[in-house]
C-alpha cells in the first residue's frame, strides 16, 4: 500500500481522484435507476438494450470533440462544464417524477446527453494524470483511476438497489446529481495540471518522428494527427482492437444481467444490484494488487492471458449456474480482467506525446466504447426469442478469442509494452506541481 498512499499525498492528484470516485459511485447508482424506471414504465428488454446503447452511442461524436478541446483548454476546467451538464440533466429526472410529468422519452434524452458528454471526463483524466504523477508510478496510478470505476460498480448497483426498495429510482438520480458537483468543486480547487502553454508543448515534440504526429501541427490540429499516431503505434492499435471486441462482450452483458436476475433467478433490483457488484468485487481486488506490486512480465502479453482467462471463466455461464455460483463466476472474470485497463493505458503514457494526449485519449476511448452499444443492441436481438444460451456464448467468444491472439502476435510482445520509457513530461510535471 506504499504506493497509493505515495500518490495520495499528492494534493493534486489525490483531488482529482477523489472527485472522480465520488461521481463515478453516483453514475454507478444511476445507471441502475434508469433501467428501472424504465422496466417499471412497461419497458421490453429490447428498450433496455436500446437505453443501454443510448447510454453510450453518442460517444462517437462527443468523444471527437472532447480530445481537441481538451488539448486546447485547459482540461480541469473542460471537466467541470462537462459534469455541470450531466449533472443538470441526471437532475431533471428527479424533478421532473415530483412534479409527475416525467415521461420515458426524458429517460433515453438524458441518456443521450450522458453518452454524449461521457468521454471528455473519460478522456480528461488521463490526459491530466502523467502531469501529476513521476513516470515510475503511472502503472499504480492508473490503477486507483480503475479502481475508481472498480468502487463505483461493486458499492452502486448494490446500493442503488437498496435505494430504490426503501425511496425509489428517483430518489438515486437525486443522489448522483450531487456527487457531479462535489467533482467539480475538486477540479476547481486544484493547482496544477492544466493546460500545457503551446510553445512548451511544441518543444516536449521536438524528436517525435512525424507520422506519429509530432511538430507544430500536433499542437494546433485536428484529429489527424491523433489518427496518424495511433496507425504508426502496433501496441496501441493492438490493444485497441482488443478492448473494442471486449466492449462488445461488456454491452451484450450489460443487458443480459438485469434480464438473468429476474427470468432465471427470479429476483429483483436488489439481485440486479448483487449481481452487478460480483463482477467488479474481483476486478476490485485485483486493481488493488497490481497497483500496489512491480510487474515484470510484458504488458502486452499480460492483458491478452488476462483477456483469455476471463473469458474462459465466463463460458461458465452457459450451465446457467444459480445466484451463488453466478456471483463466483463474475467476480473470478473482474479478476482476471482488473489489470487490463491500467497496464494498457501505462503503454500509451510512455508513448504519446504531451501535446496529443486529449486528442489520443478520446480518440482510442471513443472507439472502444463505441463498440459497447453495439453489443447492448445485439443483446437486445439474440434475447428477442427469450434464450439466453447464445447470448451468454458470445460473452465469453468475444473476450476469449482476442486474448488468444494477443498472446502470439509480436506487437504485445516485448517491447514499449514491457520496457519504461522516458515521460517527455517528468521536468514539467508532479515535481513542478508539487504544493
Amino acid at each position: 500500500m506504499r504506493r497509493y498512499r505515495q500518490l495520495l499525498r499528492r494534493r493534486d492528484f489525490a483531488l482529482l481522484w477523489s472527485g472522480a470516485t465520488v461521481s463515478a459511485l453516483g453514475d454507478g447508482m444511476s445507471f441502475v435507476a434508469l433501467v428501472w424506471l424504465l422496466i417499471d414504465r412497461g419497458g421490453s428488454p429490447t428498450d433496455v438494450g436500446w437505453l443501454a446503447a443510448i447510454h453510450t452511442a453518442p460517444v462517437i461524436i462527443g468523444g471527437l470533440a472532447a480530445g481537441v478541446v481538451l488539448d486546447r483548454f485547459d482540461p480541469r476546467r473542460v471537466i467541470a462544464l462537462d459534469n455541470v451538464i450531466r449533472g443538470v440533466a441526471i437532475a431533471s429526472v428527479p424533478l421532473a417524477a415530483a412534479l409527475g410529468v416525467l415521461t420515458t422519452a426524458q429517460l433515453f434524452a438524458v441518456a443521450a446527453v450522458y453518452g454524449l458528454l461521457f468521454m471528455t471526463s473519460i478522456a480528461g483524466i488521463p490526459t491530466l494524470i502523467p502531469a501529476l504523477v513521476e513516470p515510475g508510478e503511472l502503472t499504480t496510478a492508473n490503477a486507483m483511476e480503475s479502481i475508481t470505476y472498480g468502487i463505483a460498480g461493486l458499492i452502486g448497483p448494490a446500493l442503488a438497489g437498496v435505494v430504490i426498495a426503501v425511496v425509489g429510482a428517483a430518489a438515486v438520480l437525486a443522489i448522483d446529481a450531487v456527487t457531479y458537483a462535489v467533482f467539480v468543486v475538486c477540479l476547481l480547487a486544484m493547482r496544477s495540471g492544466g493546460r500545457q502553454p503551446v510553445a512548451e508543448a511544441a518543444e516536449a515534440l521536438e524528436g517525435v518522428e512525424p507520422d506519429a504526429g509530432g511538430g507544430q501541427e500536433a499542437v494546433g490540429g485536428g484529429i489527424g494527427p491523433a489518427v496518424r499516431f495511433i496507425l504508426a503505434a502496433p501496441a496501441i492499435v493492438a490493444t485497441t482492437l482488443m478492448y473494442m471486441s471486449l466492449n462488445v462482450s461488456g454491452g451484450i452483458t450489460t443487458v443480459v444481467i438485469p434480464i438473468y436476475a429476474r427470468d432465471v433467478l427470479g429476483g429483483g433490483p436488489a439481485t440486479y444490484g448483487i449481481l452487478l457488484s460480483a463482477l467488479t468485487a474481483g476486478e476490485l481486488i485485483g486493481l488493488l494488487v497490481i497497483g500496489a506490486i512491480g510487474w515484470r512480465w510484458p504488458l502486452g502479453r499480460s492483458i491478452a492471458a488476462g483477456a483469455l482467462g476471463s473469458g474462459l471463466v465466463l463460458a461458465l455461464l452457459l450451465v446457467r449456474p444459480g445466484l451463488a455460483a453466478m456471483a463466483a463466476i463474475l467476480a473470478a472474470s473482474g479478476f482476471l480482467e482488473s489489470s487490463l485497463t491500467p497496464w494498457a493505458q501505462t503503454i500509451r503514457m510512455r508513448l504519446i506525446p504531451p501535446a496529443l494526449r486529449g486528442r489520443v485519449f478520446a480518440l482510442l476511448r471513443t472507439l472502444m466504447q463505441s463498440t459497447r452499444p453495439i453489443g447492448s443492441v445485439l443483446a437486445g436481438v439474440l434475447l428477442a426469442g427469450g434464450d439466453l444460451t447464445i447470448a451468454l456464448a458470445a460473452v465469453s467468444l468475444l473476450v476469449a478469442v482476442p486474448g488468444a491472439i494477443g498472446l502470439v502476435i509480436p506487437a504485445l510482445g516485448p517491447g514499449p509494452t514491457a520496457e519504461p520509457v522516458a515521460d517527455p513530461t517528468a521536468s514539467t510535471g508532479p515535481a513542478a506541481a508539487a504544493p
